[in-house]
This record gives structure tokens, sequence and C-alpha cells, in this order.
């Protein structure tokens, strides 16, 4: 049975059917993310690693479909500890409650996140070939490599694949150079010789080819703790990991501040659509036509997933339309 529930954001359309507590199965929405409705249904947008855990289908949580149904249970908070049985509730301590876990958030594919450096990074070695002569290569491939080097390359030791491209733009008279470090996959090294290794890339996230470098990798535990964000960035996008004119929800992007200037993995910051001036014969100043400049508006959420020192790479979470690079980062 499909009915509407009253929340604070007006009213939503469920599907009751029978469930082990009380709750009910929600049905996705278009624009919706497990960001927006654990502020919907939990008043905490924090709650949503919750909200993910309870719905095992959801295999990534920065995926969700419309038309598909979740469970949402009617509690206050995803995270609350059970109440104690009455006999005991006299024996409780008293005093301050202890803090609960600190929030975070969970990105499954941060071994696959690129970001821009001043610099290139420094290379160990570089893709000569593969195996099977294939110009292009995937996970499964074993490919040849020279060290740059001696030592370089550790036998049974994983690496990263990297692409490099230059970005190169301005914003406001404030120019911006770096370089793009495309991470393509992973390998892992199965015997060195003399002038060259040889390796088999065990994950791949985009095509490698002769050329790529060879750099240090290091997994991840994709968990980013929640941080304080700053009260005016004043960063803009630079540009997305795959060079999109159009950026939209759950694009991965960099914008043109980073650690040096205090953005931190885990700060959440705001998108702003830029508007432009008006200028018409109707405003007039005095006896002279004038101009009004409109007020920038508020057009998505982003966080930060990864900093360099002036750059960071960040994911929209949400955004009301699509946008250009260029948009500016700011806090609310």
């Amino acid at each position: 049975m499909v009915c509407l529930l009253h929340t604070e954001s007006g009213l939503t359309e469920v599907e009751q059917e029978p469930l082990e507590g009380s709750g009910f199965f929600y049905i996705i929405q278009r624009g919706d993310t497990l960001w927006d409705l654990s502020q919907r249904f939990y008043n905490d947008q924090w709650t949503w690693p919750g909200l993910w855990e309870m719905n095992q289908a959801i295999k990534n949580p920065h995926w969700i479909f419309p038309g598909k149904k979740i469970r949402i249970f009617l509690t206050q908070t995803l995270d609350s500890p059970p109440k104690p049985p009455p006999a005991m509730a006299d024996n409780r301590p008293r005093g301050k409650k202890p803090p609960g876990p600190a929030p975070f958030f969970a990105y499954p594919s941060m071994d696959s996140l690129g970001f821009i450096r001043e610099k290139p990074i420094d290379e160990l070695g570089k893709i000569i070939g593969s195996q099977s002569n294939s110009l292009i290569m995937a996970q499964g491939e074993t490919i040849y490599i020279t060290p740059t080097k001696e030592h370089s390359l550790v036998p049974g030791k994983e690496y990263r694949i990297i692409s490099t491209q230059e970005v190169s733009t301005n914003f406001n008279r404030e120019k911006f150079n770096g370089v793009k470090h495309i991470i393509l996959g992973i390998i892992k090294v199965v015997e060195v010789e003399d002038n060259y290794a040889t390796a088999l890339i065990t994950r791949s996230f985009d095509h490698a080819s002769a050329g790529d470098l060879i750099a240090p990798f290091e997994p991840s535990s994709g968990k980013i703790p929640v941080k304080k964000s700053l009260d005016t960035p004043g960063a803009h996008i630079l540009c997305s990991l795959a060079n999109d004119s159009l950026l939209s929800e759950h694009k991965i992007a960099f914008i043109n501040r980073g650690s040096y200037h205090g953005i931190k993995p885990g700060q959440t910051y705001t998108l702003f659509e830029q508007r432009e001036g008006i200028n018409s014969p109707y405003l007039m100043i005095g006896n002279t036509p004038g101009a009004i400049k409109i007020k920038d508006r508020a057009m998505g959420t982003i966080i930060v997933l990864h900093t360099e020192a002036t750059a960071s790479t960040i994911l929209v979470l949400s955004c009301s339309n699509e946008f250009s690079p260029g948009v500016a980062v700011d806090s609310r």
C-alpha cells in the first residue's frame, strides 16, 4: 500500500509493508541521496552510513536509483543504543553521556581517486609494453616496466599506474597551474630483472598504455572523518576527473584550494551559481539607468575527499542542475 508520510520537507511517498520493528519502505525519487534521506527522516545527514548498512542491496552508497525501495526504521537516530531494562534504570551511572562514534564519510573507491599537484609525482618507473603486445592494457594483463631507479620496485608489492595532464586556468585574475594525476589501476610486481620488471594489473580503473607512470601505493580504508569546514574557502571548480564539460551529482572534480589554504578531507561546502549583473533602463539611480548584482544562488553540496598543497579532490554530493567548471565553492 502506498501512502504519504509527513516529514519536515513535506509529503513523502512511502510503501507500507510488514517490517520487523516499526518502519516502512521508501520509494527512491529522482535526485535523492542517502545523505539527504538521512537528514529528512532522522534529522541528521551524518547517519547515512547506518541507512546504507540497513539496505545491503545498495552496493555503492553514492548510486541509488529512482523506483527502488529502501528500508526506513522509525527511530530518532540510526545509532541510538538500546534502553536498559527497567530494573537497571536506577543503577545507571550518572553524569555526562559518553560521546558517540565520530561521524565519517565512506567512499569505497578511494584507491582510484585522482589528485592535482603543482608538479608531477616522482615516478618509480614507466610501462614499456605488455605480454600480449596490446596497446591498451587492463585488469589481468601482464606488463613490463622499466624502473627509473635501481631497486625501486619490489617483488610482491603493489603500485599505482598513473597518467598525467596539465591544468591551467584563472579565476578573477588568480592563475592556477598544476598537474592532474589520474589513477588508471593497481599492479603487483611479479619479478625484477636487471633492467626491467614484470607485473600483473590486479585492478583496472581505466585503460593503461605504454609510457604511463608507476608510483607508490598505500590502500585506503575508504572512511573519511568529518571535519569542520572553513568559513570562507573562496574556491572554484577547476575541472572534473573525466574532463566533463558539464558536471552533476556523484562526479569527482577538483578545486583550487588545498592543505596550504586550510582545506581538509571530510569538510563540506556549498556550490554557488554566480549571477551576472542586470543593466536595465527601468532601474534608475537618480536620472541615470543603473545596474544591480544578483545574489549568487546555492545549488549543491560537495565533500572534500583528498587534499594536496594547492588543490583538493572533491565529490559532488548533490546539485539542483548541471554546471560547468568555474562554479564558486564556499561556505553557506
